[in-house]
């Protein structure tokens, strides 16, 4: 499986750079970002949790097979292609706040159906899962639309990285808070803790703040001859199915019409696709090479995603102050090459440390958070490293080209345009999820994770060749 994209002459005006700070004080008094920002968290570590649940509850009841893993991939993708941006240009009718505190309760309320349509089959847990991603397809355009709703331009990067770093740390928590919450509460209740993080999130959003450009029902008409004014008459179904396609083509248009914004998504659909297929690949390094038992494995395969998150975070750190300064084209060349580099040294750990078993460290288990003891081997350490690296990489891409959509998208088309983007991200990744499943039964995890590097390393060396021609004719 290659992720090959066409690439584009020059996939951002090389000129351009992004400079994050760090958050200003005034930020955290922002009573409407702290709720946003806290919601934010708290949804994210339900949506992590959620994945690590449907994912044992398969290996427990119905198989290991990394078939299985993709066919769930697939129904939590299908989704983002086909609601996002349709999602996207109804955000933009909503009003915002209402979006988003409904999307966190329909959420909770589907993951209670988890201990009762499990055991009627696995093609109802994929119905399950399809049925939860539709929700979070309207609250991913909701919550971008909304922050620079709330937050003055002149801090809009700087929440952009602020928001990045924390989504980090949900991920983090999220995917290593799986494992022991499952041990403690078990498959059959662990729903009520996932219920629970929706509705805190729901509670928080309560405490949004801010004036939503509402489109109006009955907007007053231009005046007649005799001096009066018309009221239009309720829209009608095909009314609206005209708006909204008009709108749909609002956002495709803009994007197309816009270098500067196209480029920036590919770029990012590159990174993404990626992302997506890495945790079914990295569920078929866990069972080969770092633990004996497969359904231990597909469990604990998170804490490599864990890993992943603390590098983006740590990344975000970087890109936030210390590298502020770094021209933007320098610095998602250099995350590409870091991404494509660490997909590589994961194929060098089996090789370079023969022993699966061999220790590191072990550390007993503590009672009030997990019932087993955290074990940790050479090989683990390795592949774990290299996921923080990874993650390094992907931050260096994702925050400076995120903060620039969200800097340069007009606020009356931020809905649309982003629910685009989502969507555009969606499909790029979705033939690499459905193949990837069924290809790594076939070719193994470091064929696939050798395939995944290539097209990273081989834009970031063109990117930086392009550079280097620049300076020269500057020069």
């Amino acid at each position: 499986m290659m992720m090959m994209m066409s690439v584009p002459p020059a996939l951002l005006p090389e000129t351009e750079t992004v400079c994050l700070l760090a958050p200003p004080p005034s930020l955290f008094k922002n009573q409407s970002f702290m709720c946003l920002w806290l919601a934010q968290v708290f949804s994210q570590l339900a949506d992590r949790i959620v994945f690590i649940v449907f994912l044992s509850v398969i290996a427990t009841l119905y198989s290991t097979g990394e078939r299985y893993v993709s066919f769930l991939y697939i129904a939590f993708t299908i989704p983002a292609v086909l609601l996002t941006a349709i999602a996207g240009v109804f955000v933009d009718r909503w009003r915002k706040k209402t979006t988003l505190i409904m999307t966190n309760i329909a959420r909770g309320v589907l993951v209670l159906l988890l201990p009762v349509m499990a055991p009627l089959g696995v093609e109802w847990l994929y119905v399950l899962a399809f049925l939860l991603s539709a929700a979070t397809q309207f609250f991913v355009p909701a919550e971008s639309a909304t922050i620079p709703a709330i937050v003055p331009k002149s801090q809009l990067l700087q929440a952009n990285s602020l928001f990045t770093t924390t989504m980090m740390a949900a991920l983090i928590v999220g995917f290593v808070l799986g494992d022991p919450l499952i041990g403690l509460l078990g498959l059959k209740e662990v729903h009520w803790a996932l219920f629970g993080l929706f509705m805190i999130a729901a509670l928080l959003l309560g405490g949004l703040n801010f004036s939503e450009a509402a489109v109006k029902a009955a907007a007053i008409l231009p005046n007649q001859a005799d001096g009066t004014s018309l009221i239009p008459a309720p829209p009608t179904l095909k009314s609206h199915l005209k708006d909204f396609w008009s709108e749909m083509k609002e956002g495709w248009q803009y994007i197309i019409h816009n270098t500067i914004i196209w480029q920036a998504m590919a770029k990012l659909a590159l990174l993404f696709s990626a992302v997506v297929v890495i945790p079914p690949v990295a569920i078929s390094f866990a069972k080969a090479f770092l633990y004996a038992d497969p359904a231990l494995a597909t469990r604990k395969f998170a804490y490599m995603m864990a890993f992943s998150g603390v590098g983006m975070g740590l990344g975000a750190l970087k890109v936030a102050k210390p590298l502020s300064n770094v021209p933007q084209p320098v610095l998602v060349y250099s995350g590409l090459l870091v991404v494509g580099l660490s997909l590589l040294g994961l194929i060098t750990v089996p090789l370079m440390i023969p022993e699966r078993d061999t220790l590191l460290c072990a550390i007993p288990a503590l009672k009030w958070f997990s019932t087993e003891a955290f074990v940790l081997t050479q090989r683990m350490g390795a592949s774990y490293a290299w996921n923080l690296l990874l993650g390094i990489g992907a931050s260096l891409v994702a925050i400076p080209l995120q903060a620039l959509l969200h800097d340069r998208i007009p606020e009356n088309l931020r809905g649309k345009v982003l629910g685009v983007q989502f969507t555009i991200l969606a499909t790029s990744s979705t033939v690499p999820s459905i193949v990837a499943g069924f290809a790594v039964e076939q070719f193994g995890s470091q064929i696939l994770f050798s395939a995944m590097a290539l097209p990273f390393i081989a834009v970031a060396l063109w990117g930086f060749s392009n550079l280097r021609k620049q300076s020269v004719r500057v020069d």
